[in-house]
């Protein structure tokens, strides 16, 4: 069997591209998602309120003081920031702007921020108006500079306090100390000791004086304000730049999810590698480019040189038919309605034709594109004349104009209300296989057509055709059930881009004509050798035999209707007298004449 990966186009050309395909083919959904978002952006700008912005910046100084005074340190501006946003400072702020909000609200409204290496503070303030943004910025910074000047004050005058009062006890010490001298005995040890305590109180004196001189000339310093809050020309909110941007992207995201949802639930196959991932059927051929026409196509054409190549795979693949002198039998199934297996069939007959050997097809879909694809007029030789035992199959075939090689049996006036007689069609393949070297078989769908799953037993090969965009993976899937559960020999499938319509502008497929035939009437009881009229199965009637039997019995070869043939059925001797009829045929002789396929013994097969 052919190996799947011998028509794999993802290798001529990036696999992404081949992933990235669903995009292209939900373009609209794309861009009716970033429509929407784009317009959803739009109205949230024009529901939202204008709010103003002012910011003013700070220049913060370090407020070491005394012995703690370092004029190389640096403010921790990030604890900073969080006192801005205190309650004490928004207090503050309330009582500068003669606002009645409440503090916390008052919060709610500003933001500070600390540009890197720096020692700047960036206080803005969000209000209704620009005048209130600007008081509202404005009052924030100056309140924080406020509260950090008076902190550093009321440090400072601590301080200065402590050393005050610090003097004041070495002041009352000496004082003490002075009396202990006056009256200590000259050259005593107690006025020795009391001169050297008077020494270091002195000492300690003048040390606080130098530490309180600096203090008392201390100018605490919290900070500036380097740039003031300015008064708002256009509001800060609503952004429509960023809305719009935002929405558009919301929206291209939310369709790219949608998309790609939707591409998972579509079943349709669209690449080779859907049949093969879904279906698990092997690939055998995936026809790249597009076809303009519905049509025999020349040999130079790059679909026939593709054709040409699966036909060499299916020479190597396809086995030798086990009686000698007998021709291949290949089936073409299509994979859903249209023309895809009709269109691969003619040209791979061509194909075939083109080596020298003799290739027939025939059709069974009543609806089916042969003739306009091979150009064959459709006389009074068809298949349905020759079900009719009106001409032998041989005769029937016409050649196909310029491929004198090639010769096509069309369909003709086939009933589609009728079950096509699939004894009768493994007689005129069996013919055709002894005469030709390739008979291709085209069908409809196995789950469509009862004929295709019962030929399926007998050929030699299977091929599954599908149509890409419009042929379902559960198609497939239900088609090769059908074909599983017989055996058929199914080696793969083959999928053709969208097809378009026959050549002249006719319909790829034509209706059936409408069944105006009364209804047969129903009979009092079952009629011996009559098929129901519910049936759904082609039942032969076979002529009784001499021995009396029954004609309902009998089968050709002698086997039970129930078993399953070996080989493909012969319609020899007293078997062609059968008459095949379906659902819409009467089991009664008195009524109207109806559609048949009758096989007449003694026609001449010639």
């Amino acid at each position: 069997m052919p190996s799947p990966h011998l028509a794999e186009s993802d290798s001529d050309g990036p696999v992404l591209m081949a992933y990235l395909g669903w995009l292209r083919r939900r373009w609209w959904i794309l861009l009716l998602a970033a429509v929407l978002g784009t317009a959803g952006g739009l109205a949230v700008s024009q529901l939202q309120h204008a709010r103003y912005t002012s910011t003013t910046s700070l220049l913060v100084r370090p407020m070491g003081t005394g012995s703690d005074s370092n004029p190389n340190a640096k403010v921790n501006l990030d604890t900073e920031a969080q006192v801005v946003r205190s309650l004490v400072v928004a207090d503050k702020a309330r009582t500068l702007m003669k606002s009645t909000t409440a503090p916390d609200q008052l919060l709610q409204s500003a933001t500070v921020t600390v540009p890197p290496n720096s020692q700047v503070l960036q206080v803005a303030y969000e209000a209704d108006s620009p005048a209130q943004a600007q008081a509202g910025s404005h009052a924030f910074a100056q309140a924080y500079l406020d509260l950090r000047k008076a902190t550093a004050q009321k440090t400072l005058d601590n301080e200065i306090a402590s050393l005050n009062q610090q003097k004041a006890d070495v002041t009352k010490q000496l004082t003490a100390v002075a009396g202990r001298i006056a009256a200590a005995p000259a050259n005593s040890v107690d006025r020795e000791r009391a001169e050297a305590d008077r020494s270091v109180l002195t000492n300690q004196l003048a040390s606080l004086n130098n530490r309180l001189s600096p203090l008392l000339s201390t100018d605490t310093d919290p900070g500036e304000i380097i740039s003031d809050a300015r008064l708002p020309s256009s509001p800060s909110s609503p952004n429509r730049t960023l809305n719009l941007a935002s929405g558009m992207g919301a929206g291209l995201l939310l369709g790219i999810v949608l998309a790609l949802l939707l591409d998972r639930l579509d079943t349709r196959v669209r690449r080779g590698r859907d049949i093969t991932d879904r279906v698990g059927l092997p690939l055998l051929l995936e026809v790249a480019p597009r076809i303009s026409t519905l049509a025999l196509l020349p040999a130079t054409h790059k679909v026939s040189r593709e054709l040409g190549r699966l036909r060499n795979v299916l020479l190597s693949a396809v086995p030798q038919p086990a009686e000698a002198g007998r021709g291949r039998q290949l089936l073409l199934c299509d994979g859903s309605a249209g023309t895809a297996a009709g269109f691969v069939a003619a040209n791979l007959a061509a194909a075939y034709a083109r080596t020298g050997q003799q290739v027939a097809l025939i059709t069974t879909k009543p609806d089916s594109a042969l003739t306009a694809i091979t150009g064959v007029a459709e006389g009074r030789h068809s298949l349905a004349a020759v079900l009719r035992r009106d001409v032998p199959a041989l005769k029937a075939l016409a050649p196909v104009p310029g491929l004198g090689q090639l010769r096509v049996l069309v369909p003709g006036d086939l009933d589609a209300d009728i079950e096509l007689p699939v004894a009768a069609l493994l007689e005129i393949l069996n013919e055709l296989s002894a005469r030709f070297d390739h008979v291709l078989i085209e069908t409809a769908q196995p789950t469509l057509a009862v004929e295709a799953q019962a030929l399926g037993r007998y050929v030699d090969a299977v091929i599954m055709v599908a149509e890409a965009g419009r042929t379902h993976s559960g198609e497939l899937t239900a088609a090769l059930r059908q074909f599983e559960q017989v055996d058929a020999p199914v080696i793969g499938a083959v999928l053709v881009p969208r097809l378009p319509a026959p050549a002249g502008g006719a319909a790829p497929s034509k209706p059936a004509a409408p069944n105006n035939r009364p209804k047969p009437r129903p009979s009092l009881g079952p009629t011996a050798g009559a098929p129901s009229v519910e049936s759904t199965m082609v039942l032969p009637r076979m002529t009784p035999s001499p021995s009396g039997a029954s004609a309902g019995t009998a089968t050709p070869g002698g086997a039970s209707g129930s078993a399953k043939p070996a080989g493909p059925l012969p319609m020899t001797g007293t078997g062609l007298g059968s008459t095949y009829r379906s659902r819409g045929d009467g089991a009664g002789t008195d009524g109207p004449t109806r559609s048949s396929y009758a096989l007449d013994s003694g026609e001449d097969l010639g």
